[in-house]
């Protein structure tokens, strides 16, 4: 299945959130609760402002996205949502978590960074299934704090259930998928000429979908990562199994005489089969026709990414495509999630594409792709964090094609794929769920059918398993 995300006009349903009881209105700019609070109160809502949740209300209302940078409104947003988990679990309650990205969740302006929180709230409707969450994009900027303060009562009082609704000059509208099928290659959409940064592409699938433009394209390719490219041994013999590697190394270490820690050996076998996947994917691009360069380099750091960038400009020449695939998992439920686990997932993908846009001219490159989740788009278990990361680099999507409409610019909403972050054991519970896995190769063809897609391909995609069969 692909699909692209729509934006459907909904007119007012059956009546959705009334008064229940005590609600707290948590985060966001001081200026706009003096206006909002008071509408809510007005309205019948037994309403108390208060800095952090007492776990104990029977509602929440968090203001965070309405103001602040993407990790300040992100994070502080779900430690709210933390504080309250516990009732929220065991009784239920209503949580409305407010943004403001323009009032259609497609912003065409730099409120794109916070604009993650659909993430959050699609997350804890799995988390929570007791409780009634909802998600509504306000753009205050168009409507001012009055009348957005008036129609929020509105949507409260009579917008029914629906998890996300936009509220904007333009109307009321709710996102939807829209089957789509990608059209044709636009020539010279990429060629030998071209240069493609692409971040976290030396391993995995990414790795995979790199090797699939290349054959197409013949293109040059910089890979950034986080590993370096440790050289293997020479008195080991060459594999790609795990388990035979540690027996190896442990088998030489008791040869030499040498004690090694079980956490060293793993270090070391890591780094090893790291070393070697990256290699045999350099390897790949040029057997495809391409040209291939790693540079070790943590794309979080603004002064490392601009060393990248200029090894990469001397030897590949002017950057044309951005492919951002970059992108760590730390599963854990919101009521456990802290806020330095939200740093962690949001270092590689958010920090790393802020400084990516630092350092590159968007409005120059013909080609800007991220590798986002399914997880954005219909919440996991888990993974409130990533899916709200995830969600960024699709609002981002929309906020860089409104500026630059002639570039091939989407984000890839990933169903999960057979390999790279899908270890073993989630296979197997991805099978008890009936949820099948995308083919490597079939998903390498389709992100380079999205690539050569040029501006026709759309700023958000979502991508499931059926691709196989398509």
């Amino acid at each position: 299945m692909v699909s692209y995300t729509s934006q459907q006009p909904v007119g007012r349903v059956t009546p959705g959130l009334r008064e229940a009881g005590l609600i707290e209105y948590v985060g966001g700019d001081a200026a706009l609760a003096d206006v909002l609070v008071p509408a809510l109160s007005s309205a019948g809502f037994r309403l108390r402002q208060v800095a952090t949740p007492s776990g104990n209300a029977d509602g929440l209302i968090l203001a965070h996205g309405l103001t602040g940078t993407a990790l300040d409104a992100h994070a502080g947003a779900l430690e709210a949502l933390s504080a309250q988990a516990r009732r929220l679990e065991a009784e239920g309650g209503s949580v409305i978590i407010l943004q403001d990205t323009g009032g259609r969740f497609q912003p065409g302006d730099d409120r794109a960074w916070r604009g993650g929180l659909t993430g959050l709230a699609r997350t804890a409707t799995h988390e929570f299934p007791k409780a009634l969450i909802r998600a509504i994009d306000i753009d205050i900027a168009d409507l001012g704090a009055k009348a957005a303060s008036d129609r929020l009562v509105e949507e409260l009082l009579s917008g029914g259930a629906a998890l996300c609704a936009g509220l904007s000059g333009r109307g009321r509208v709710v996102p939807g998928d829209t089957p789509y099928r990608l059209p044709a290659a636009q020539p010279g959409q990429a060629g030998p000429q071209d240069v493609f940064l692409v971040t976290g592409g030396a391993r995995g699938v990414t790795a995979d979908c790199i090797i699939e433009l290349a054959r197409r394209t013949q293109a040059r390719f910089a890979l950034l990562g986080r590993s370096a490219i440790t050289q293997w041994p020479d008195d080991l013999e060459p594999t790609e199994d795990e388990k035979a590697l540690r027996g190896a190394l442990a088998m030489r270490a008791k040869a030499n005489g040498d004690k090694i820690a079980p956490a060293a050996l793993n270090r070391e076998v890591r780094a090893l089969l790291s070393g070697a996947e990256i290699r045999k994917t350099l390897a790949a691009i040029e057997q495809a026709g391409g040209k291939a360069l790693y540079i070790p380099t943590d794309i979080a750091d603004p002064a490392a990414l601009r060393e990248a960038l200029a090894h990469v400009h001397r030897d590949l020449g002017r950057v044309t495509g951005l492919v951002h695939g970059a992108g760590v998992l730390a599963d854990k439920l919101i009521r456990e999630k802290t806020r330095a686990q939200v740093e962690t997932v949001f270092a590689p993908k958010i920090s790393g594409l802020e400084a990516l846009l630092s350092e590159l001219d968007i409005s120059t490159l013909k080609t800007v792709v991220f590798f986002s989740s399914v997880a954005a788009r219909y919440g996991n278990t888990g993974q409130a964090d990533y899916a709200m990361a995830n969600e960024i680099l699709n609002r981002m999507a929309h906020w860089l094609k409104a500026t630059n409409p002639q570039a091939a610019i989407t984000s890839l909403g990933w169903g999960p794929w057979d390999g790279g972050m899908v270890t073993d054991s989630l296979k197997a519970k991805f099978a008890e769920m009936g949820v099948s896995l995308i083919p490597r190769d079939a998903g390498a063809r389709l992100f380079a059918d999205a690539v050569l897609a040029g501006s026709a391909c759309p700023a958000e995609l979502v991508i499931g398993s059926e691709i196989a069969h398509g």
